[in-house]
């Protein structure tokens, strides 16, 4: 046999054993490792690292607003030595940048923004309860002893809220939930169910707001701190804190199951479509990746939970 032909065959042998090798789908069509779902012990917070973008480091402002999650933010930021912007004291300041409190759904958030940024007239501008104390519908547990106290107030919320919005360089916004209960007058959403004391079935009604409302606003708090401040960019996550209750006649765990899911969809719609805006899986890494994550209510996370979640925050944001 001549060199030539004993090359030939052995190169059809290679041909032969290369095209019986089976290799794995995802091979085969280029996946990276991130788009394949870990087996065991891979399935950890480090998996969820995006890589570093360098958005921040220690010295940039960095403001939050949003649900209960997001004061477990503004704590770790602020002892992890971050430069965390604070407008205002008190208890509630205690959950973000400015005295926002626990803002749970993206209505209130749209509201806050437009009060701070816009223009935000409502029906009921606020609450007078039985005993004389005057309650503001849009923000949880903020009262004041009078109307006049409470136009001051209600001022100087605004004033510290613009700042708080106009000065960060990064904006970590934090949505809840999509149960609201509104005004029938002019569709203003309360920050929970009115107090007895003003509740009137006839001006106020309760419903699960849709996929596409919370799409269109967290266009608009986008549109809005892009006019006051182009220069902050926003990070949106979704709070892992199931619903404490439910007003829907369903079972409260597929309630928080439905809420969850849409929240997920609006965000990454919207983030989607923003080059500026991005998307943390503060949701994911507690519902799919870290064990045990919430205390003995079953809702709220442990500290050791935002300690891993923020470790993920810092690997993927932090220059």
């Amino acid at each position: 046999m001549s060199v030539r032909q004993r090359i030939k065959d052995t190169l059809q042998r290679v041909e032969k054993k290369v095209r019986n090798v089976k290799l794995p789908e995802e091979v085969i069509l280029g996946l990276g490792p991130e788009q394949r779902y870990p087996e065991g012990r891979a399935l950890n917070p480090t998996f969820l690292r995006s890589g570093a973008r360098g958005l921040l480091d220690r010295s940039t402002p960095i403001a939050s607003i949003g649900s209960c999650f997001a004061r477990e933010i503004k704590d770790y930021l602020q002892e992890a030595g971050f430069n965390y912007v604070v407008t205002a004291e008190g208890p509630n300041a205690r959950h973000g940048s400015a005295a926002w409190d626990r803002v749970y759904n993206t209505f209130c958030l749209r509201q806050e923004f437009e009060r701070a940024l816009g223009s935000f007239e409502p029906a009921e501008r606020f609450w007078t309860l039985d005993d004389g104390r005057v309650l503001d519908p849009y923000r949880k547990d903020v009262q004041w002893e009078s109307l006049q106290e409470a136009e001051a107030g209600l001022a100087e919320h605004c004033r510290t809220a613009h700042l708080a919005l106009t000065q960060a360089k990064v904006l970590v916004v934090t949505v809840g939930l999509t149960e609201v209960w509104y005004s029938r007058d002019d569709g203003a959403v309360f920050f929970q169910v009115p107090p007895a004391d003003v509740y009137d079935p006839a001006r106020h009604a309760f419903r699960a707001s849709t996929f596409q409302e919370n799409v269109d606003n967290l266009e608009a708090l986008h549109a809005l701190l892009q006019a006051a401040n182009p220069d902050c960019t926003m990070i949106v996550t979704v709070s892992p804190v199931p619903l404490r209750a439910t007003f829907q006649d369903e079972n409260v765990v597929t309630a928080n199951t439905r809420s969850k899911c849409t929240l997920v969809a609006a965000t990454r719609t919207f983030v989607d479509a923003h080059p500026d805006v991005m998307y943390f899986p503060s949701y994911e890494l507690v519902t799919q990746v870290i064990p045990e994550p919430f205390t003995d209510d079953n809702r709220h996370v442990k500290r050791s939970t935002v300690e891993a979640i923020m470790k993920v925050f810092e690997a993927d944001y932090l220059a």
